[in-house]
């Protein structure tokens, strides 16, 4: 019977052992090599439950036994106290009633008519502020000056060593 279970499993394929033969008869080995590693079940068990417990649902916990419930815990710690109100100034009170009270200002009547018309779909109004706008924000040159007037210093202080080694060549050749 062995023989013919043995033939059965080499014909079925299994990822990487190739048939379920392979992968039996490697699973047989480890196992019989089982024993040596007996003594290290319970650290590793204790190990991997050090880093899975903290994600494990409460209710779960608490439906098998071994977890507390949250409120058990407060109710035996803190004894009862009577919880004094709280007295607030006037000052105070009135910060509070107008913490959430939003200014508003009052428009004026071309902001107003500018406001109709964009309602209407004419941003003709709006064209002249944009077109100051663009002619404010893009200065002509105005680009990356900061780089450009480094380069220009570095360039300035090769040409300043340069010029001084010809006016010694000059005065050498005037001799």
């Amino acid at each position: 019977m062995s023989a013919s279970v043995l033939n059965t499993l080499k014909k079925i394929p299994v990822p990487l052992f190739g048939t379920a033969a392979t992968a039996f008869k490697f699973g047989s080995k480890k196992v019989s090599s089982a024993p040596r590693y007996a003594q290290w079940v319970a650290p590793v068990v204790a190990g991997g439950l050090w880093f899975v417990w903290p994600a494990v649902d409460e209710e779960w916990k608490q439906s098998i036994g071994l977890g507390s419930s949250s409120a058990a815990p407060e109710a035996k710690s803190a004894p009862e106290k009577k919880e004094e109100p709280v007295v607030l100034s006037a000052e105070a009170k009135e910060k509070i009633e107008k913490a959430y009270v939003v200014e508003t200002e009052e428009l004026s009547d071309d902001e107003k008519a500018v406001l109709k018309a964009v309602g209407k779909g004419d941003f003709s109004a709006l064209e002249k502020d944009w077109d100051s706008f663009q002619e404010k924000a893009s200065i002509p040159g105005d680009g990356d000056d900061d780089d450009d007037e480094d380069e220009e210093d570095e360039d300035e202080d090769e040409d300043d060593d340069g010029a001084e080694e010809e006016g010694e060549d000059d005065d050498d050749e005037e001799e």
